[in-house]
């Protein structure tokens, strides 16, 4: 039938609750005034309502729960009106008995009494009378509801006979075969009749049982029966009542469950009873058989629900190998498996969790109270032990015939079934891999394999079968027990796919905590994170194998379209010449360097340095772009551990000279040459924007060889540094864009890259204590040439000065005893050369002397402690005067031949400010007439640039104090703002020289 249209609904349920709100006020009114048959009557009337048709079950619920209260209300008053009844019995038979009494005739006064108790047991005509009476109404829906609420108010008392009246109720119960009408009838049969089943022997708990099943049988074929009626177009909208009926039918599974949980047997007679023996052998097949044979969709998917959620876990224990192959294979096709699976498998892993938090606490309380009283268990069904050890076996074996039965399972299905097995393995047989390797290599030779068009779509799904269990593993050296995950990860085509479980994989190997949607059980609790190391080539190639995808990831040539500009915030590389890349593929390259770093063998170094080689040539160098991110780490790593050795050997060698270690020698050699393979490989592919960087890297090799003792390893390593120099750091004009910001005139604000490059060199050269003479010198003086051959006049200016430093050491640097060969060549030369050479190294350490004895004399007369120069050991010290004020006079040259005079003025008094360093540590040649030379010199410069505004503006500064910023700015031109900088550092040096005669005793005769 048709229903009519939402506003008619609307119309039509709205005239229902208004009757049915009247004929209940009215019977209300009666049952007020004891008038219990026209009670009835209006009872009746409004449970004619519930005859129509014409309603949804939503607006039928809705009338019903208002029929119901109604209901609920005549039943209180019937129970209260026996009651009394009963009461008004016992207090008149109490009267008779008393009477008896007081006439002496004790004989009859106990025939009495006993008459009173026959009474009161079986004299209880209002309810049965009432029962009877209401099975003559008219109409069927009315009849069966009263039937109901008088029966279950009959039930409630104690002399009624409960089991009659279930059986009768329930067998009149059939003749309401509507599915609508007849669903809320049985529904309102199992509400009433919920707290007032008997189970107090196992003949009334059998008896409930079936009452139970049977009314829950009869429900669910007038469920099913609702999808099959009227017209076909209204199939969709009759499915969606049933959606809305489903609860009313589980209800009675649920009365069930309780019913036997509440059942704990009779005595000796259920002696042997068990709640789950009698769930496999009367309940079970029972329910499972009403499922299968109903053969709908709906039907079959919510109730295998209702039965997992509702029965308790040992019970699905018991029954599962029949639950599985028995019941879910029979099942209706199009039913999906993998949901009913999932529910299935997440009851058990909650069980697991709860056993395991239950054990826990026990051994807790255990630990704190031995009380025998503590050690009571909660007792458990004793007939069934639940053994999970096969548990795995069932639901693989089940999924084996699933699979047979229905090759053309859906990919979705497979995927969801397996990943619900890979969670249960996980939480029941945690340290049991083989379960895992039986899931993917199915899955790789079955699944994969007979799909290789696979859509996007499906491998998202084989995605989530990988991620699982690298989230649970509390270490990602498990999947090196794995070899079919390998091999299914392989399977994935999709680049992006493989990417994020590379991601996956070195985000767990570095503790970094991951979003874990699809992870729905819980990892094993580490208190505190510990970083694992890769010790052995296996468990490189165990992580590496998989990172693989993302070393040969190129992200700059991917971004470097059109359609991905302005969607990917992207980071431009030397402004965009070198590319653009994102920050995600700069994070992975960060995680990828963390990785190198715990590439460790603590115990063995040598082996430790192979490890990373391997690394270096098995992965790492598979994308030559990739590399400049990488393999500063590498280096550096590498460069550690051969310092680590080197100073282990050299101590040894101290310790032991006579134990040859011409071996260990040979190894350090080796792997620095190889280190060298490794810097050159990254020079030639990265030397057009990354040359500072490998110079850089040649440094810190060159210098740490010299610190093991290894000349001409570092010897051959600055070269090295030169060459890098020379082809790609002088003239490459990409270099520069960084310091075209620079100003010529600020000595400290970097200068040029070549210009830099100096330094670095300088920087580095200054402090290498291991070369002989001739390779010190000739290593100093390439670099000073190269210093003076830069093309901007201030940076080769500063360079020339900088490197005059090569020339005259000031620090020793050395342990304690040990001497430079340097130092010791440089002797045997001056020495060959006579006294003359001699007498003015004497000259020099009388200087330095009585400078030394000068400070030590100021600082006992002073109460605070002024800053002295140390007494420098000048016999330890590699240090050439002349080659110094060489450097100097170069210098001065081309600070002269400075197009600008302003430019030209300022390295004049830079100059100066080297002259007295060098005139501090002793440089005899560099004396008080060569400084005041200088002096003159800047002062005259000083008087040549001299106009008006000049004068104006410093006397404005020096004078008045510091002028007002803006007022400057806006006065003064570019040339008088450099020359008021240059002079007002030329007199602040002045005054230090001033304050160093006074306190210090230096620079005597030095005119200021």
């Amino acid at each position: 039938m048709t229903l009519p249209s939402i506003s008619e609904q609307k119309a039509i349920l709205q005239g229902c609750l208004n009757n049915i709100n009247h004929q209940s006020n009215l019977m209300k009114q009666c049952l007020n005034d004891n008038n219990l048959l026209q009670a009835l009557k209006h009872c009746s009337n409004f449970l004619n309502e519930l005859r129509t048709n014409q309603l949804s079950p939503k607006q039928y619920y809705e009338m019903y729960i208002l029929i119901f209260d109604s209901l609920e209300y005549l039943a209180n008053h019937l129970l209260n009106s026996h009651n009394a009844k009963v009461q008004k019995i016992r207090r008149k038979q109490q009267r008779k008995l008393e009477n008896a009494n007081t006439g002496n005739n004790i004989e009859d006064g106990g025939n009495s009494e006993k008459s009173i108790t026959s009474l009161d047991t079986t004299s209880s005509p209002f309810l049965s009378d009432l029962y009877e009476l209401v099975q003559y109404s008219g109409n069927i829906i009315p009849r069966l509801y009263m039937m109901i609420v008088i029966g279950t108010t009959y039930m409630a008392t104690n002399e009624a006979p409960t089991k009659e009246i279930m059986k009768d109720m329930i067998e009149m119960c059939r003749g309401v075969q509507h599915p609508i009408r007849g669903l809320f009838l049985r529904y309102y049969l199992s509400q009433r009749t919920k707290h007032l089943l008997p189970f107090s022997n196992s003949v009334d708990f059998n008896e409930t049982i079936e009452f139970l099943i049977a009314n829950f049988i009869e429900m669910n074929k007038l469920w099913v029966r609702l999808q099959h009626q009227g017209h076909s177009s209204e199939r969709e909208l009759r499915y969606r009542e049933r959606k809305e009926l489903k609860i009313l039918v589980g209800s009675n599974l649920v009365r069930l469950s309780q019913i036997i949980d509440d059942y704990k047997g009779n005595g000796e007679e259920d002696e042997n009873y068990s709640p789950i023996s009698f769930y496999k052998t009367n309940i079970f097949p029972t329910i499972t058989e009403q499922i299968i044979q109903c053969r709908d969709h709906l039907a079959q998917s919510y109730l295998i629900d209702v039965l997992i959620q509702i029965f308790p876990d040992d019970f699905h224990f018991a029954t599962l190998d029949n639950l599985l192959n028995n019941v879910f294979l029979n099942l209706h096709p199009l039913l999906k498996k993998s949901e009913l699976i999932s529910t299935l498998v997440d009851r058990f892993i909650v069980y697991h969790k709860f056993e395991s938090d239950l054990v826990t606490e026990t051994n807790e309380k255990l630990v704190v109270d031995d009380d025998n009283n503590n050690n009571k268990k909660v007792k458990k069904d004793q007939s069934f032990d639940t053994d999970t050890s096969e548990l795995f076996g069932i639901f693989w074996n089940f999924y084996v015939r699933l699979y047979e039965s229905d090759p053309d399972l859906p990919v979705e299905e497979h995927s969801t079934i397996l990943q619900c097995y890979i969670k249960l393995s996980l939480t029941y047989y945690p340290t049991n891999l083989t379960n895992l390797d039986i899931i993917y290599k199915f899955a790789t030779e079955n699944l994969v394999s007979k799909n290789q068009d696979n859509s996007e779509n499906t491998e998202e799904l084989w995605l989530q079968l990988l991620v699982v269990p690298i989230r649970f593993f509390p270490s990602v050296k498990n999947l090196f027990n794995l070899p079919f995950f390998h091999e299914f990860y392989l399977k994935l085509t999709n680049k992006a796919y493989q990417k994020q479980i590379s991601l996956e994989i070195i985000n767990k190997f570095l503790g970094i905590s991951t979003n874990d949607e699809l992870l729905d059980i819980s990892p094993p609790k580490v208190e505190e994170f510990e970083f694992e190391y890769l010790t052995t080539t296996d468990e490189i190639d165990g992580i590496f194998k998989y990172l693989l995808v993302l070393i040969k990831d190129s992200q700059s040539q991917q971004l470097n379209t059109s359609k991905n500009l302005g969607i990917t915030k992207t980071i431009k590389l030397n402004n965009g010449e070198n590319g653009i890349i994102t920050q995600e593929f700069l994070d992975v390259q960060e995680k990828f360097c963390k990785v190198i770093h715990l590439i460790e063998t603590p115990l063995d170094p040598f082996k430790n340095l192979s490890n990373l080689m391997y690394v270096r040539r098995k992965y790492l160098n598979k994308n030559s772009t990739n590399i400049i991110y990488t393999y500063p780490t590498l280096i550096n790593k590498i460069l550690y551990k051969l310092k680590l050795i080197g100073y282990m050997n050299l101590k040894q060698k101290k310790k032991n000279p006579s134990i040859d270690y011409s071996n260990q020698d040979l190894l350090i050699t080796t792997n620095f040459k190889n280190l060298s393979i490794i810097i050159d490989e990254l020079y030639q592919h990265h030397q057009q924007f990354n040359s500072e960087l490998i110079l850089k890297l040649y440094l810190n090799a060159a210098t740490i060889a010299d610190q093991l003792k290894q000349e001409s390893l570092a010897y051959e390593l600055f070269n090295q540094c030169f060459i890098v120099y020379e082809e790609n750091l002088i003239l490459s004009s990409h270099q520069y864009n960084y310091y075209h910001h620079i100003s010529p005139q600020d000595s400290l604000g970097g200068g040029s890259l070549p210009y830099q490059s100096i330094l670095l060199i300088s920087n580095k050269l200054i402090n290498t204590r291991y070369f002989n003479k001739e390779n010190y010198e000739s290593l100093i003086t390439k670099l000073t040439v190269y210093g003076s051959k830069l093309l901007k006049k201030q940076d080769q200016c500063r360079s020339v000065y900088s490197c005059a430093h090569l020339w005259w050491w000031c620090e020793i640097l050395l342990p304690p005893g040990e001497k430079s060969p340097t130092v010791n060549d440089n002797q045997t030369d001056e020495k060959s050369k006579g006294v003359t050479e001699s007498e003015k190294t004497e000259e020099s350490t009388k200087e330095i002397k009585a400078e030394a004895e000068a400070e030590t004399q100021v600082k006992e007369d002073e109460e605070t402690e002024p800053e002295t120069e140390p007494e420098i050991e000048v016999d330890v010290l590699y240090r050439d005067d002349k080659r110094v004020l060489e450097c100097l006079q170069k210098a001065l040259r081309v600070a002269d031949s400075c197009m600008d005079p302003y430019l030209s003025l300022k390295l004049f008094i830079e100059i100066l400010n080297r002259c007295l360093i060098f005139n501090i540590y002793g440089n005899a040649l560099v004396d008080s007439r060569y400084i005041n030379g200088l002096i003159d010199l800047i002062r005259t410069n000083i008087d040549n640039l001299k106009t008006d505004d000049n004068e104006a503006a410093f006397l404005n500064v020096t004078d008045g104090g510091v002028a007002s910023s803006s007022n400057v700015d806006d006065e003064l031109d570019k040339e008088a703002r450099l020359f008021r900088q240059s002079r007002g550092v030329f007199e602040r040096t002045l005054d230090y020289i001033r304050d160093q005669q006074i306190h210090d005793n230096r620079f005597d005769g030095i005119i200021v």
